[in-house]
């Protein structure tokens, strides 16, 4: 039988309406592969092993690093070996080997080009061994532990080299230093010159070279004490040579000849002459050039003395030039003691070729305290009383000596009235702080004057040394003649018919006075002067 049941719809199935089926997309596929576990690396054996050698010797290195008690192998101390030494050891050690490395040595020290050398066993104390020792030490341990072990290893082969440590003896240094200074510091030095033969020698100026000396002492206590050697060049300050000034020597050099001449002190010494000298400036200037040279050579002309020392030592004072005479008034002793003293003045008084002769510059002034006594002489006109009166006596007999030796007249004054002791013309009136008698050594040789009072008279020689034969006389012209008058005053106190003489009369002169000189047979005359005379009127007083 048909099952019944089939036909029948299930409970709720009134409720659905039956759709159509939609295509169905076909389904993505994702494919994904299984991850396989990973196997583990063995690390070989010999790698295990390596590793650990390396960790061990490492771990090895660090220890002898930090644990070994002395200096590490192949360190040196300059050229000492202490490698392996403890430090006591090896401070002996560099003590007893330092010797031979600086005994002999010397420091160059260069200043300016200079080159001076400082031997080290002087200036060098002692060697530190202990300090020394002690930089041997440190190599290795400082710095991390791998800078530490790179030295060590360094040390091995042979790289690693501690320095010496020495004490200087500064105070050797220093004096050493000094003694170099004493040399190298120098100011600005000018040029010089010096005549050679017959040429002028120019030696270039020096410059001023300035250093801190006390920094240099710095320097190379630092370099002595690390055992350094090396040249030391020092930094100067340096100041330019002064330039040659070649119009400046020339003032200084060029000139005439002079000829020997004596001393006017002992009249015995001679003076040596002294060459000319010239040369051509523009020349000199052009061989100099930039003065960059050391030395300069430059022709000059030189020109003798015509009288050398040997000649004038011939010839001094061999002759005598002029020799004059004037009476003295022997009965007025005052007069007498100041012409005296004049004359003391003058005599042996020497004029050297161009010299001037001063009468009160030699003479000096007439003063009581001097010695000079009152005597008549003549002021503004008058005929008075002072002290000094007479010494126009020895001046006047100098002046007429003067005129005979033919010696240049500077400065002359005759007296307001005629004397009696000098012809007309050739007398010479002085008074101290006025009028003066002055005259030149015009010869080329030396000249004497010997001043003496003696038998009566004053007496004037000039000697020097004749070189013709020449010979002088003068003569003396006269211009006019101022006669005296007779003044007549009466005077209420004489009798009538007496009279008396109050001021005698002087006659009065215009005159001129010529040297006459005689050379190689020819004569020619010469004003010497002209001098004028007043007149003095007689004064007569007569009775009422």
């Amino acid at each position: 039988m048909a099952d019944k049941s089939a036909n029948k719809p299930k409970k709720g199935a009134h409720l659905i309406k039956k759709q159509a089926k939609k295509p169905e997309k076909p389904a993505q596929v994702i494919r994904t592969e299984a991850k396989r576990p990973k196997k583990k690396r063995r690390v070989p054996i010999g790698v295990k092993i390596a590793v650990g050698v390396v960790i061990a010797a490492a771990a090895g290195a660090f220890g002898y690093v930090y644990c070994y008690p002395n200096v590490f192998p192949g360190v040196t101390v300059g050229p000492i070996a202490v490698g392996g030494m403890n430090r006591d050891d090896a401070a002996n050690t560099i003590e007893d080997q330092s010797a031979p490395l600086y005994e002999g040595k010397n420091v160059t020290v260069t200043i300016y080009g200079s080159n001076y050398d400082i031997p080290v066993d002087k200036v060098l104390k002692s060697v530190d061994g202990i300090q020394s020792a002690e930089n041997a030490y440190e190599i290795g341990r400082t710095g991390n532990p791998l800078e530490r072990v790179r030295d060590i290893i360094g040390a091995m082969r042979g790289h690693r080299e501690a320095q010496i440590a020495a004490t200087v003896d500064e105070e050797s240094l220093r004096g050493t230093l000094n003694e170099i200074a004493d040399t190298a510091l120098t100011e600005p030095v000018n040029p010089t010159w010096e005549l050679k033969d017959s040429n002028l020698i120019v030696h270039s100026g020096k410059p001023g070279v300035k250093f801190d000396t006390d920094a240099v002492e710095q320097a190379l206590t630092d370099q002595i004490r690390l055992m350094d050697f090396e040249p030391y060049e020092v930094s100067t300050d340096v100041t330019a040579a002064p330039a040659i000034d070649v119009d400046k020597i020339a003032a200084d050099i060029i000139g005439d000849p002079v000829n020997a001449t004596v001393s006017k002190e002992d009249g015995k010494t001679i003076i040596a002459g002294k060459a000319g000298v010239s040369f051509d400036t523009d020349k000199a200037k052009e061989i100099i050039g930039d003065g960059s040279q050391e030395t300069y050579t430059i022709p000059v002309t030189i020109t003798q003395p015509s009288i050398t020392a040997e000649t004038l030592k011939a010839k001094l004072f061999h002759d005598t030039l002029a020799r004059t005479a004037t009476n003295l008034d022997e009965g007025n002793a005052p007069r007498t003691n100041n012409i005296r003293l004049a004359a003391k003045a003058i005599n042996g008084t020497i004029l050297n070729p161009g010299d001037e002769f001063s009468y009160n510059g030699t003479v000096g002034e007439r003063t009581a305290a001097r010695g000079y006594q009152e005597a008549h002489a003549y002021s503004g006109g008058k005929i008075i009383d002072e002290f000094g009166g007479g010494v126009c006596q020895p001046s006047s007999t100098l002046y007429m000596a003067v005129l005979r030796a033919d010696l240049k007249v500077t400065e002359r004054h005759n007296h307001s009235f005629t004397v009696s002791y000098t012809p007309l013309g050739e007398d010479a009136t002085v008074d101290y702080g006025n009028l003066d008698f002055r005259f030149v050594n015009n010869t080329a040789y030396p000249v004497k004057i010997l001043a003496e009072q003696t038998d009566g008279q004053m007496i004037m020689t000039i000697v020097g040394t004749k070189t013709s034969d020449k010979t002088v006389t003068t003569r003396t012209e006269v211009l006019e003649t101022y006669k005296p008058e007779t003044v007549t005053k009466t005077d209420s106190s004489m009798e009538a018919g007496d009279s008396r003489v109050e001021t005698s009369g002087i006659t009065g002169y215009s005159t001129k006075t010529y040297k006459q000189i005689t050379e190689n047979g020819k004569t020619t005359e010469v004003l010497a002067n002209s001098s004028t005379y007043s007149k003095r009127d007689e004064v007569v007083y007569v009775g009422e």
